[in-house]
């Protein structure tokens, strides 16, 4: 028999959204019968032809009836976007559990592999201000490190998210790896943050 480990506050929020769209849909379900009972849906005329209110059906009934349906409706559309935004979220802290139990092997190994190639510096950039030379190997950028750069584009939201703030940056450079600091910033005199033309290895 499986062992279910506590399930974290995503997970738990998911599971309360879901028993309310639950419920959301027995009520639709229960008012969409109370219509069927009265032999009329959401948008029949609730008067005669001579314009008198229809005494066949249950007026209060039905005019009730549809109402709470589109209230209903309305409340379910929104759980629903509520019920997508916890998928993410569990999704997301899925992704993060999986990165952290990796073996602290494979975790080393990812901090120490080169991920990205210094293609060209622009001159008075941050990159050059920081150091950066052609050819030097990326092995971590801010918290960007091989087992996580996703094709570098990991890399371009890191730096947007972060102008003006100092990364600490891991290069090898003719086998020697080296430390050093760079701050993305607008304004330097050229394109981009950086300063500099990257490329995944």
């Amino acid at each position: 028999m499986g062992i279910e480990l506590n399930p974290s506050a995503a997970v738990l929020n998911a599971r309360e959204l879901m028993q309310k769209k639950d419920q959301i849909e027995k009520e639709v379900r229960e008012y969409e019968q109370v219509l069927e009972g009265q032999k009329i849906g959401m948008f029949e005329p609730l008067i005669d032809s001579s314009g008198f209110p229809r005494d066949d059906i249950d007026l209060v009934a039905v005019r009730t009836a549809r109402a709470k349906i589109i209230s209903l409706r309305n409340d379910h559309k929104a759980i629903m976007n509520k019920i997508e935004q916890a998928l993410h979220e569990i999704h997301a802290e899925n992704q993060a559990n999986r990165i952290d139990s990796l073996p602290e092997a494979e975790m080393r190994e990812n901090r120490s592999k080169p991920f990205a190639i210094v293609n060209a510096v622009a001159p008075d950039s941050p990159a050059k201000e920081a150091g950066l030379q052609k050819n030097d190997k990326i092995i971590q950028f801010g918290s960007i490190h091989s087992g996580n750069h996703q094709n570098l584009q990991a890399l371009v939201t890191l730096v947007s998210n972060n102008e003006g703030k100092t990364l600490d940056i891991g290069i090898i450079r003719e086998e020697e790896i080296l430390s050093l600091k760079l701050t993305p910033r607008s304004g330097w005199g050229g394109r981009g943050l950086l300063g500099c033309h990257i490329l995944p290895i």
